[in-house]
């Protein structure tokens, strides 16, 4: 574990993942404030708490719940990772067609899975996993780097694929424990929703501990709690075709934030883009939009939308999430920027 002070600067400038969100400069900083890096969900894990006291018996509480929190983080990975052979999730998988006992964390992770599912008419959709196989853009345990395209699959191999993706394929049984694939070739996937539910699970975890500000990123997942000294946070969208700019700047105060790109995991073949964001109705890469951003109650909320509006696109991407009681910016494909009109959007 990596454990060091840092300024509120050091914080969200640890919340910049991969061009996707960049924090001002506090002022003023929060004293004693403790900043932890580590990987975590074929990612990293980002943690910045001010101390309920300043002095060394705050450090040694924030110490331990940071260490809690990378403990949790490590904890889920193992239940859900479809890497972990033991996982929950891999053992469904593989017993598609017959019903398997999960975990009641899993069972919740699945169950907020398939409402995303329905709510966002299939757009998001965790039975993904078959044709994420096909373009292989996943990252392998103790690996920060996705499984790089080398080729496009086929359009048969897609077409084959595509009738084993649908939300309706998965049933839970809650009262059993269970949860069952109907089809014996359909598999899930939680990449587009289990970093986020973990983050808020941190959340949970420090927020009963009594801490009120602080910060937790998984990924493109980031959670602001209380203020940044007297005034909310801002975070800042990253241009999606100009590295190192930004669109503008958004303030969070309690809330999630979460951007989805087309720049982030993707290769150029022929000259023509193809990134991880796969459209579920196609089985191809969404071309909707370049970047989708999200501000949402809670990690899970924005990192399921950010999918769904980033496929939706346009301004019926912006409805969607308003729909859904967040709100939203979104670039399209050819770079028109549609935002929500409660959401201010500020200079930096």
């Amino acid at each position: 574990m990596i454990l060091r002070r840092a300024g509120w600067m050091g914080l969200v400038l640890a919340a910049l993942l991969a061009g996707t969100v960049q924090a001002e400069e506090p002022k003023p900083a929060c004293p004693g404030l403790l900043r932890y890096d580590g990987p975590a969900m074929g990612s990293s894990l980002r943690l910045a708490v001010c101390p309920r006291q300043v002095g060394p018996a705050g450090e040694t509480e924030v110490k331990a719940a940071i260490a809690e929190v990378a403990a949790e983080f490590d904890r889920l990975e193992k239940l859900w990772s479809t890497w972990v052979p033991t996982s929950d999730l891999a053992r469904l998988n593989r017993a598609a067609g017959k019903p398997v006992a999960i975990a009641p964390e899993t069972m919740a992770l699945l169950q907020r899975a398939l409402q995303g599912s329905r709510t966002t008419g299939g757009l998001f959709d965790v039975t993904f996993a078959p044709l994420g196989e096909l373009w292989k853009f996943d990252t392998p345990p103790g690996s920060h780097t996705p499984t790089r395209l080398q080729k496009l699959p086929t359009e048969s191999e897609v077409k084959t694929q595509l009738p084993h993706v649908g939300y309706r394929n998965l049933v839970l049984d809650a009262k059993a424990g269970t949860a069952q694939l109907l089809d014996p070739a359909a598999a899930v996937h939680v990449g587009g929703i289990g970093k986020g539910a973990a983050v808020d699970r941190a959340v949970a975890l420090l927020k009963a501990k009594g801490f009120k500000s602080f910060a937790v990123q998984a990924g493109g997942d980031l959670y602001l709690a209380g203020k940044n000294g007297q005034r909310p946070w801002r975070v800042g969208i990253a241009h999606p075709r100009k590295p190192g700019e930004i669109l503008g700047m958004v303030q969070i105060e309690d809330a999630a934030f979460s951007t989805s790109g087309d720049y982030e995991r993707y290769a150029l073949l022929d000259g023509k883009r193809y990134h991880h964001i796969l459209d579920p109705r196609t089985g191809w890469p969404a071309t909707a939009s370049q970047s989708a951003t999200v501000r949402a109650r809670s990690a899970t909320d924005a990192e399921v939308l950010t999918k769904a509006i980033f496929i939706l696109g346009g301004e019926a991407g912006v409805r969607m999430a308003e729909k859904l009681g967040a709100q939203a910016v979104v670039v399209d494909a050819a770079g028109q920027t549609f935002k929500s009109q409660t959401l201010v959007l500020e200079a930096p």
